[in-house]
């Protein structure tokens, strides 16, 4: 009987975190990084990017998240010289609104 406990909570655990991938972020997060910034102030808003991409141009700081429940999202920055200089555009649809409450 124990046994049998740990194998579901072993598989419990494992479905919980195969549901999550990526970096979690808002629309509204991203939507508040600016052309000019510095990558330390894309860091603070957005967190850690998923994967960061060499090119040409500067980098690529992509942001993608992923889970069971939500879907899959994603939206990348270039950054030049250490200053964002490209952003994505973002529907305000995709921004969620605040509720009453906030």
């Amino acid at each position: 009987m124990l046994r049998q406990l740990q194998r579901f909570a072993l598989a419990a655990a494992v479905v919980v975190l195969a549901g999550c991938a990526g970096t979690p972020f808002t629309f509204g997060q991203a939507s508040q990084v600016k052309v000019g910034m510095t990558e330390d102030q894309l860091s603070e808003i957005m967190g850690n990017p998923y994967m960061v991409v060499s090119q040409e141009d500067g980098q690529r700081w992509i942001y993608s998240s992923a889970t069971a429940f939500s879907g899959a999202k994603s939206v990348s920055f270039v950054t030049k010289d250490g200053k964002v200089s490209q952003v994505p555009y973002i529907p305000k649809d995709y921004i969620a609104k605040p509720s009453p409450d906030e």
